[in-house]
Parts: structure tokens; C-alpha cells; sequence
């Protein structure tokens, strides 16, 4: 980087635009800083600034396109969404006109949207998205390249999401391929969504995708479930992909708490998706240990009503209510995930499709709550079955 004394000064002789553009810069830097330490609130202010300040300055040009991607990014990083979306938006009609169709932030733009809609529920849009971004992305880096791996991702997280598991899996795994051969810092969100897949074969669950860290990629977090499907799958098989998954994400923890450290709420979410693993391997000692890590690294990060704490509240809660005299703290732990819940309607400016969608996908926590606060009023009740 240039020092700056070497950064070109105004016509008039005055440096107040190469102030402006050093402040810029290093509000963008303080911006990244914040974000690789998981405190992505923080960071919202830099990015909103510094967005302001390239829309001020060229609102139709690249620079103020990436910088709309940078605040969305963020807003997504907090589970914003809905406050994310315009910005991903105008990030796509500027690289459209701009750079066109065939371009690598084209198709991180499409990524994004793609991710977005799935996030709403809306699996057609989000498929005909990643099918898009990753047809650009062939043609650009037909023989590899991250990007390629991240559109490959993204797509596999749509089929994942909409019960295509097995289908999900040849992507997930070229996508790994790529980032191994590439050695890419963000090689553990690939390991970690492909181990979670693992799981979704396992169990036959649907684990939804979110957004962190990186412009276009998403990692699965796993929610809890009981609905785990007996029929249709080998004992032997499934104890082989849970295995399998297990390796994964072992690998993708060592790799992501080597790069950012072990307080991290990435971190969290690997730790509980491992224990998801163990429960389902029938170890809910292990489960629980990772569990309680897990939520204990939300709990210092995240507010009640961000969706990492709910499901790290809700997991621990849903497998203590399948342990004999764990019940208290399992009701305990299931009222704070069923108020962050609630709490979270708050992100929506109104009861559209994306939130009626996650609060549905929070009913599990107010049926295994009333079940266990069944069970602590009838201590020698049976329940029926």
C-alpha cells in the first residue's frame, strides 16, 4: 500500500480528498476487523459509512456497487435479511450495466440473491439464481478457482435446502476439491456445509443455509429435530455418513480456530453441529459438552434474538427434555430460545412469506416446550404415544 503522501491530491492543491479517501479506507479496514471477530454490529456503522460516501461520490460506478455488497454483507452476517436485500440488489443492477452478464461479481451478486431467497423460502427463485452464477462461473474458471467452489456451494446449499440431499453432495464435494487445491482461508465454511450434509443424509433433515463471513458464501447451522427418519436408510449407512460428516467438521473447527480463535461464534456454530452429530450417533453426553461450549460462545456474542443463540438455547434445551431429571433446565433453556423467537418477528417490517417462514421453522421450540412443562406437571404420568 502506498503511503499517503504518494495518494494524488486535489486540482486546488489541498489534500481533503486524499483524506477523505485514506479515512475511507481505513474505516473499510476497522470494518473487516470487526467482522473477522465475529462483532458484526459493531462493524455496521463503518459500512454504512463508507457506502454513503462512494454513492455520494459515483452512485452508479463499481466502487459504490462493492460497497453496497460490503453493508449487505454485514446486515446478512447479523441475520438482517430483509435490510440486506436492497443493497445486494444494487450491487446487481450496477455490475449489470457496468460489467455485464459474463463477470465473477456478477455472479457473486446472483449468489447473494440466491441465498437471500432461500431465506424466504423461495426455492424456485434461489435455484434459477445459483444454476445462473454457476453457469457464469464455468465459463470464466472452467478448469477450478474459489469462485467456482462458492457457486458450487451455493447451489448445493438450494438443493440441500429443498430435501435434495444426496443430489447437494457431488457439489459440495468438487467444491472442497477446489478450495483444497486453491488453499483457501475459508476452506472450514466449505468443510463445515458438507459435514452438515452428511447429517441432512443421515436423518433426513433439512438444515436452512445462512450467511457469514465471506461476499456469496453460505455455512448450514444445524437446528435440533426429532424427526429423524428410521425407514429407508441402513443403520450401517447412516453411522457411516455421520462419521464421515464427524471428520469434516473436526477439520473444518481445527482450520477456523486456528485462523480466528476459539471464541468466535462460527466456532459456536461448528460445535453445534458436531453435537448435533454425537446426538444423533446415540452419545448425548458428547452432545451435551458441545452443546453447553457451543451456547456458552453465543451467549457472550449475540443478543437473545439472533438465530445462532435461539438454536444454541433450543438445541441444549431440546436434548436435556430427552434426559430424565434434566427437565427444569430444559424448560428453562426452551423459554429463552421461544422469547428470542418471538423477539426476532421484531427484524421483519411485516409479516411477509421469509416471516412467516422462520416462525415456522421455530415451532419445534414451543411443542417440545409444552411437552416438557407437561411433563414437570405430571411427574408420573406416561406420555401417551
Amino acid at each position: 500500500m502506498r503511503h499517503w503522501s504518494q495518494l494524488p491530491k486535489r486540482t486546488d492543491g489541498s489534500t481533503r480528498g486524499t483524506g477523505m479517501l485514506l479515512a475511507a479506507m481505513m474505516l473499510a479496514q476497522d470494518a473487516a476487523k470487526l467482522e473477522a471477530a465475529g462483532r458484526y454490529a459493531d462493524a455496521e456503522a463503518a459500512r454504512r459509512s463508507r457506502y454513503e460516501q462512494m454513492r455520494r461520490r459515483s452512485p452508479g460506478d463499481v466502487p459504490a456497487a462493492d460497497a453496497a455488497e460490503k453493508l449487505a454483507d454485514n446486515l446478512a452476517m447479523q441475520l438482517r435479511l430483509a435490510d440486506a436485500e436492497p443493497f445486494y440488489r444494487r450491487a446487481l443492477d450496477i455490475r449489470l450495466q457496468k460489467l455485464g452478464e459474463r463477470h465473477g461479481d456478477t455472479a457473486r451478486s446472483l449468489r447473494q440473491l440466491s441465498s437471500l431467497a432461500m431465506a424466504k423460502g423461495a426455492f424456485v427463485e434461489a435455484e434459477a439464481f445459483a444454476q445462473r452464477a454457476l453457469d457464469i462461473q464455468r465459463q470464466l474458471s472452467p478448469q477450478g478457482g474459489i469462485e467456482l467452489a462458492w457457486a458450487l456451494n451455493t447451489l448445493a446449499e438450494v438443493l440441500a435446502a429443498r430435501g435434495k440431499a444426496f443430489e447437494a453432495d457431488p457439489l459440495f464435494a468438487e467444491a472442497i476439491r477446489i478450495a483444497r487445491s486453491n488453499g483457501d482461508v475459508d476452506l472450514a465454511i466449505l468443510l463445515n456445509n458438507r459435514g452438515n450434509n452428511f447429517y441432512r443424509m443421515a436423518t433426513a433433515t433439512v438444515i436452512p443455509p445462512m450467511f457469514r463471513r465471506r461476499a456469496g458464501a453460505t455455512r448450514s447451522v444445524v437446528a435440533p429435530t426429532d424427526a429423524i427418519a428410521e425407514d429407508g436408510l441402513d443403520p450401517v449407512r447412516k453411522r457411516a455418513f455421520l462419521s464421515q460428516g464427524r471428520q469434516l467438521l473436526d477439520e473444518a473447527l481445527r482450520l477456523f480456530t486456528a485462523t480466528s480463535g476459539s471464541d468466535h461464534p462460527d466456532v459456536a456454530n461448528l460445535l453445534n453441529g458436531l453435537a448435533a452429530n454425537y446426538r444423533a450417533a446415540g452419545n448425548p453426553v458428547e452432545a451435551e459438552t458441545h452443546f453447553r461450549k457451543a451456547l456458552a460462545i453465543k451467549g457472550r456474542f449475540l443478543p437473545p434474538d439472533n438465530r445462532d443463540r435461539i438454536v444454541g438455547e433450543w438445541s441444549l434445551g431440546a436434548l436435556l427434555a430427552t434426559r430424565p431429571g434434566r427437565e427444569a433446565e430444559a424448560r428453562a433453556r426452551l423459554r429463552a430460545a421461544m422469547a428470542g423467537a418471538m423477539a426476532s418477528q421484531a427484524r421483519f417490517r411485516e409479516f411477509d412469506r421469509a416471516a412467516s417462514a422462520e416462525l415456522r421453522s421455530y415451532a419445534p421450540v414451543f411443542a417440545t416446550s409444552i411437552s416438557v412443562a407437561w411433563k414437570l406437571a405430571n411427574p408420573s404420568a406416561v406420555p401417551a404415544r
